[in-house]
């Protein structure tokens, strides 16, 4: 399961650029108020309107802020798309906070890359203590955590992103893993038949969903599985061991 461990991610609260400061800009029929700024979000896969509202203003209520602004529905956000989120000043302390976390967790990012992981858990831990909602933090403290192959305690960073962000594929996928590798093959084929649902071209959770069926010993299901994969791989090595292994099965 080596080849399917998740992989430390870029930070995702993209606070882009400043699109307007200090005036009253208008954008899909709304007004900013005089003193707000206005920054620019990229939308990532599954992430919510909820999601968003909670990064920028700590409450997944005010989701329908940031729709009426942008005059926009939850089915048109594609990976991608690019937001205006109206942030007055009494919302910067919150923004500023996650900042100063971002340091430490960019240098997290650079130490995990070089392999440094007990350094790399130091600062991932240290930006969760300024801002314990950034959940991203959280999520490659739980992938780091994997690859010193310290599985329960990446197990309890996972759920905990998973259960914050359901929609995020890749937090399944990471779950899926640490399930996988601690032998909780039920769990692990669950959190891959998660990945699946959301994302029907994911190989890599499809393979995955294969051999946790396989193993435990679920024989009608893994040959579907692997059947599955083969339609989105029919030519890697990866495909060429799925063949062996649907032959045996079969």
């Amino acid at each position: 399961m080596t080849r399917n461990q998740a992989a430390i991610i870029i930070w995702a609260f993209s606070l882009v650029a400043f699109a307007l400061t200090g005036c009253a800009g208008k954008f899909g029929g709304r007004s900013a108020s005089p003193d707000s700024k206005i920054y620019l979000h990229k939308v990532e896969e599954g992430e919510t309107l909820e999601d968003i509202a909670e990064d920028y203003y700590g409450n997944r209520k005010r989701a329908d802020v940031i729709r009426k602004f942008n005059d926009v529905d939850e089915d048109e956000m594609e990976p991608g798309t690019v937001l205006r989120v109206p942030v007055s000043p009494s919302d910067m302390d919150r923004l500023n906070t996650r900042e100063q976390a971002r340091r430490p967790y960019n240098r997290g990012l650079i130490l995990a890359e070089q392999g440094a992981f007990v350094d790399a858990v130091q600062k991932f831990q240290e930006s969760l203590d300024i801002d314990p909602g950034f959940v991203d933090a959280n999520y490659n403290l739980g992938v780091t955590y994997q690859k010193m192959k310290s599985y329960e305690r990446a197990l309890e960073q996972l759920r905990n992103v998973v259960r914050k962000r359901p929609q995020r594929a890749r937090y399944h996928f990471a779950l899926g893993n640490c399930y996988f590798h601690l032998e909780r093959y039920d769990d692990a084929a669950g959190a891959f038949e998660a990945v699946v649902a959301r994302d029907a071209s994911h190989k890599k959770a499809q393979y995955s969903l294969a051999m946790s069926l396989e193993k435990l010993g679920r024989r009608k299901k893994a040959v579907a599985a692997w059947q599955r994969y083969l339609e989105l791989d029919s030519r890697s090595a990866w495909a060429a061991e799925a063949r062996k292994r649907l032959g045996r099965l079969k």
